[in-house]
């Protein structure tokens, strides 16, 4: 396990019981294609709510030790889920099928991830497109505004960083992992619930260690850091 905080037989009733929200949510989200229609208004939502769902199986699922190759489909349904559900309104789950894009190497959803990414004009974001560009470098930057400074700007300070000094971005990166990550958390994705507990790893870090090249042996004992994530490929 990565995680000792609970036993292995707690992680796999909260597996478990991630399995039985997928399941349940995928037939709720067929019944309404059944009775509404396929571009029912619900459905966009519906199809987040399971992206989440594979998101928090996949999360116990590292906790638990699983590799790179069992951890891959709940990988793939959560980006593709993820990817209908950002129909619905701006970025939705964008940033976060982004980061799983760049960690596990998963090019053939580039040109969705673009089609989300330019649907809103208005909301143009310059970390957006930044993590966008890691994963197609042929795409050019143009957003001038960063939308979400509370989430984003450390995060984005740390690209910047890069440019000219890498050991001061892995610092950078490093103080966001062990004093501000934790602070960003929104209950019901990542939760300290004490019958849903499923460990706590910024995978965002670990998708910028990949994409800047950055060297991560100071991030390795940081309680947050999910160090084998970032070497998976």
């Amino acid at each position: 396990m990565r995680d000792n905080t609970k036993t292995l037989e707690f992680y796999k009733k909260v597996y478990d019981m991630d399995s039985g929200f997928i399941e349940n949510d995928r037939g709720r989200i067929q019944r309404i294609i059944e009775q509404r229609g396929a571009d029912f208004e619900t459905i966009p939502s519906c199809y987040s709510g399971i992206a989440n769902d594979y998101f928090l199986r996949f999360y116990v699922s590292y906790t638990m030790g699983m590799s790179r190759e069992k951890l891959l489909p709940d990988v793939k349904k959560c980006i593709e889920n993820g990817l209908l559900g950002c129909n619905g309104n701006v970025y939705g789950d964008l940033e976060r099928i982004m980061y799983l894009t760049i960690i596990f190497s998963l090019h053939e959803y580039n040109d969705d991830i673009k089609s989300r990414l330019t649907k809103f004009k208005g909301y143009q974001d310059i970390y957006m497109e930044h993590l966008y560009h890691f994963i197609n470098d042929s795409f050019e930057i143009t957003a001038e505004k960063l939308f979400w400074q509370k989430e984003c700007k450390p995060l984005f300070e740390v690209i910047q960083l890069v440019q000219s000094d890498k050991t001061a971005a892995v610092q950078r990166l490093k103080t966001f992992v062990n004093k501000q990550w934790f602070k960003t958390l929104k209950d019901g994705i990542i939760t300290n619930n004490s019958k849903c507990y499923r460990g706590f790893w910024c995978i965002e870090a670990a998708a910028l260690v990949k994409a800047l090249g950055l060297d991560d042996a100071g991030l390795k004992d940081c309680k947050y850091y999910p160090y084998d994530m970032a070497h998976f490929c």
